[in-house]
């Protein structure tokens, strides 16, 4: 099969990918959350939208930025724009992709080969990140991406495509490379079928060139940054791929021709290819839980622990206790995992994202950040089908919508804006009076006529609660908040004070900047 003929397999195998009820899904999120880390004019809010929209990925990311691999960033992070903006736009957008793989190839199928292919994906990233120490490379998350989706293309044909890539197996058993193989049988190699996805997911350009595959017996000197991750990255794979699959007498030649394949590369030793080795294996059982990974049934694991001669050893209890404060022990992450991600403790929430938000004011912080982290924990923690904070516009004489979540918030914010000039509706009562409203049913008897009209043309929701923010006895804002019908907006006393509080935070967060 022609050169020529790829486009028309890449579109052909896409097409079929695209018939899978998750694939679509998994695409568009990616797809996003790319778009919006690559324009300069979106705000971290729009990253922490796209990502609240999955319960199970918001709550994945913050399990795994509290465990010890993030320490170092210190705290504990409590609301995903707090992770955005302790640990950039770039960083979270890393984290959150490697998720939404490994959670969607995970639920595709329980084979153990399978399970065994995403795993091996997602330690090649770890060693990439550990041979990104001391190389000019500049960011250890984004080697980390790379080479865990460098070999993308065989993992959704494995998936995909399985007698397929039993078909290319047993042509590379015979001795036809890898790349021969899967174009002779599917009509594009296991690296374009990759190229190809990752450029319909918005994949930036530096990701896609740090993915590329280096052909040749030996590798040339990097001549910039972005060489140096591409062969990162290729480093990585390699030397997973012959611990996974030489014999353990043979260990001292096999790192010891990855040695002379990169010497020309930097300095590159067997000893550190063995270090990166052990410390890939001691993150990803250090992961394990916040991910929910099955490395202790994993084939790939076992053979590549004994390979490397890697032996797990538990830290002193005081030594966890000094360096581990405000994260996650990966025990108690392990153990309770997929209970947590199943329950939703509204309280908990929203006193885990006060606590953030204290911990914000007490250094430099930009308002706008605030804000988000108090609209966040209050739509996580109380399930809101929209949070929206309005801000006095001066210029208009108007409270104008400024920041918001739920869903189509982007399509609704233009549209929310009410002048400031009194009318006898409960906005007003709010902002006047400041005094907080609960209306549980804008249809009833003694409350219709209490509802603006603009309200039911935008938001058409039955139940909602209004929080003034007041600063001298005067509304510089308020905080909105509602659910879909009617008597569903069941807020205890204990919440209600948690809201409270949130409020008040924003109102202490502005004063100190004035």
């Amino acid at each position: 099969m022609s050169e020529q003929n790829q486009p028309n397999a890449l579109e052909r195998m896409l097409a079929v990918m695209q018939d899978d009820q998750g694939f679509p899904a998994l695409s568009s999120t990616i797809s996003e959350i790319n778009k919006i880390v690559a324009s300069e004019s979106e705000s971290a809010g729009k990253l922490t939208k796209a990502i609240l929209q999955d319960f199970a990925l918001t709550n994945r990311l913050l399990r795994l930025v509290n465990t010890v691999s993030y320490g170092q960033f210190g705290g504990k992070i409590n609301t995903i724009s707090k992770a955005v903006v302790i640990l950039g736009f770039e960083t979270v957008r890393n984290v959150a992709m490697t998720l939404i793989l490994l959670e969607f190839l995970q639920n595709k199928s329980q084979a153990t080969q399978l399970r065994d292919e995403v795993l091996s994906s997602f330690f090649a990233g770890l060693v990439a990140r550990q041979l990104s120490n001391g190389r000019n490379v500049r960011d250890k998350e984004e080697a980390m991406i790379c080479a865990m989706f460098h070999k993308l293309g065989k993992l959704l044909v494995t998936f995909y495509f399985f007698e397929e890539s039993q078909q290319i197996a047993q042509l590379v058993e015979q001795g036809e490379t890898e790349t021969q193989a899967s174009f002779q049988v599917l009509g594009i190699s296991y690296d374009d079928l990759g190229a190809g996805v990752t450029r319909s997911w918005n994949f930036p350009d530096r990701l896609q060139i740090g993915m590329q595959k280096i052909s040749g017996e030996r590798v040339k000197k990097p001549r910039d940054e972005l060489d140096h991750l591409i062969v990162t990255v290729n480093m990585a794979n390699e030397l997973c791929q012959i611990a996974a699959r030489t014999a353990t007498e043979d260990k001292q030649q096999a790192l010891n021709q990855l040695v002379q394949r990169y010497q020309e590369t930097g300095n590159i030793s067997e000893q550190q290819l063995s270090k990166a080795l052990e410390q890939g294996l001691e993150e990803i059982h250090l992961r394990a839980g916040a991910l929910n990974l099955q490395t202790s049934q994993s084939p790939l694991i076992k053979t590549v622990t004994q390979w490397s001669g890697y032996e797990e050893e538990p830290e002193p209890e005081t030594a966890k206790d000094q360096s581990m404060s405000g994260i996650t022990p990966i025990d108690d992450v392990a153990e309770h995992n997929a209970e947590e991600i199943a329950k939703h403790d509204p309280e908990a929430i929203l006193s885990d994202g006060i606590q953030d938000v204290t911990n914000t004011l007490v250094s430099e912080y930009n308002l706008n950040d605030i804000l988000q982290m108090v609209l966040e924990t209050m739509y996580r923690g109380m399930q809101f089908k929209h949070v929206v904070a309005f801000v006095r516009d001066a210029k208009t004489d108007t409270m104008r919508a400024r920041f918001g979540f739920g869903a189509g918030i982007d399509q609704v914010l233009p549209k929310l804006h009410f002048p400031l000039k009194f009318e006898p509706d409960v906005f007003h009562v709010a902002i006047e009076k400041g005094v907080d409203i609960v209306i549980e049913d804008v249809s009833a008897e003694n409350i219709a006529s209490k509802i603006p009209d603009w309200f039911h043309d935008v938001m058409k929701a039955e139940c909602f609660m209004l929080l003034p923010i007041m600063i001298n006895q005067k509304a510089i804002g308020i905080i909105y908040a509602d659910m879909q019908q009617a008597n569903t907006l069941q807020v205890t006393p204990r919440q209600l004070s948690l809201l409270r509080t949130l409020r008040n935070q924003t109102v202490l967060a502005i004063r100190q900047k004035q």
